[in-house]
Formats: structure tokens, sequence, C-alpha cells
């Protein structure tokens, strides 16, 4: 692989540019600017960032998962694929990356470290499912939403009704050895999500920006740039799934699809970020 997407966003990013401290006359604020050298580079890794999330890439990065292969031998590991909507998915906005110069991707993203592909981590995948749980008529919303394109659900929401569903968090969800007193061996696990596919573009990266206002609503914003996981991109979920009560592992597969579809994933998801279908 010529680049891993990781370092270029992590390490060299801000390689070799310098900056330069400023304070506005006007406020007193202090900024960070840079000169038009460093300017371009950034513009230049901007560009390097966007364009290296190809097929090509894809196709070298994806052998390395090769060790969580979805072997269809095996009844307990499995998973599915899902369509990243418009206008996208956000992964990893908590993890800093800025040094306040313009131009500047201002927000983290989730990146495995080995591959440098986009992942969502599974435990904020578990996250996901864990508070769908949490909605009392859960079963009502998954089957307005993914009812239509998942015929079995409706015969799982029968078998979700034989319990209430803080018992069923709790069963499927326990979070240490005295809620879940199985063995490892017998827990659902909840593996990193991957991409798996681009866009009709070729592409599994895109930018946008968001303009922050404040506590103003007539401030002039500063457009904040971010990466994110384009849309039209498609989405790989794993799992390693048990019998649960009354639900089968394939029953779990089905339910967990349906909340995705439903919820969707990653941040911003209030402003149509993290859909899929």
């Amino acid at each position: 692989m010529a680049e891993n997407l990781n370092k270029l966003y992590y390490r060299d990013y801000f390689a070799d540019i310098c900056f330069s401290p400023k304070t506005d006359p006007k406020t007193g604020e202090r900024e960070v600017v840079t000169d038009e050298a460093g300017k371009q580079k950034i513009e230049e890794r901007n560009r390097d960032i966007l364009n290296i999330g190809n097929q090509a890439y894809l196709n070298e990065a994806r052998k390395a998962f090769d060790s969580i292969n979805l072997d269809p031998q095996n009844p307990y590991i499995t998973g599915f694929t899902l369509n990243v909507c418009y206008p996208g998915l956000v992964t990893g906005v908590g993890i800093g990356h800025e040094a306040k110069v313009e131009g500047e991707f201002k927000l983290g993203l989730h990146l495995d470290y080995t591959t440098g592909l986009p992942v969502v981590y599974g435990s904020s995948v578990k996250g996901v499912l864990r508070s769908a749980f949490e909605v009392e008529n859960l079963m009502e919303v998954l089957l307005a939403v993914a009812g239509p394109k998942l015929n079995e659900l409706e015969s799982i929401g029968q078998k979700l009704a034989k319990r209430p569903l803080k018992e069923w968090s709790a069963l499927i969800f326990g979070d240490n050895e005295e809620r879940d007193p199985r063995s490892a061996y017998h827990r659902d696990i909840f593996f990193d999500a991957i991409v798996c596919g681009v866009n009709r573009n070729g592409r599994f990266l895109a930018s946008d920006s968001i303009t922050p206002h404040g506590s103003d609503p007539l401030q002039d914003p500063t457009p904040l740039t971010f990466v994110h996981i384009a849309s039209g991109s498609r989405i790989q979920f794993r799992f390693r799934l048990t019998d649960t009560g009354e639900l089968t592992a394939g029953d779990k597969k089905t339910l967990f699809k349906a909340i995705l579809m439903t919820f969707g994933a990653g941040a911003k998801t209030n402003v149509g970020y993290g859909r899929l279908e």
C-alpha cells in the first residue's frame, strides 16, 4: 500500500508546516497562522486524503481483515452490509485534529491503525444497538421504518414481546460478569464495522463544512471543514452472535440490522448523517 490514511491524517498532515501565533487587534484573541507555502501544503494534503479513499486502496486494505473472515460455515460469525445515505456518515469527531489554521480538516476521523480504513468501533455499534432497547415502542418504530424491507421482523417482534425490553437489554448487552455470568465464548461480540464499497464516484471519503453561529445567530460564522465516510459507500457490520432466550443468532442479526437502518450510526445523526439502508 503506497500510503496509510491513518498515518497521513494523524502523523504527516501538519509535518513541515511553519506555524506562528497572531493576536487579533480588535478582540485580543490569539490564533495560529501559517504562510502561503503552509496553506498550499494543507490544501494538497486535503486532496491527497480524499483521493486516497478509492477502490484500489480499499482492495489492498481489506486484505488485512482476513483474520475476521465471515466464514459461512461458522454459524456464529455473521454480518450484513448497509449503504450509507446522503450526506454521509461521521465517526471520530471527538478525536483531536486541528491546529486552528485556515483550510485544515477540523474534526477527527476513526481510522484503523493498521490499514487506515475508516471504521465505526464495535463499542459504538454496540452502544447504538443497546440504546434502541430504551425506546418504549421499539418494535412499532422498527416495523414502520425497516419492516417493509425485513419481512421476518414481525415474527421477531412477537418473540421480543415475551420479555420486557429492559430484560432483553441485560441479556444481550450484559456489561459485566455480575449481570452476564456467561463465559466470553457464549457472549455476543461486536466487531468494528468497516468500509467495504465505494460510491459511484469511486470514493469512500468526502468533505463537508459546518457553520456554527455560537450564541449570536447574526454572527458571521467561520466554516469548519471536516472529512467523513461518503454517501453511496457501503459499510459492513460484523458480529459473533449466539442464541439468547427466545431469540436465535439469526433473529438478532435481523434485529440489529433493523435498528441500524432505523436509528443510524455515528455522530451528527440529528442533522441527517449516519442514515443507513
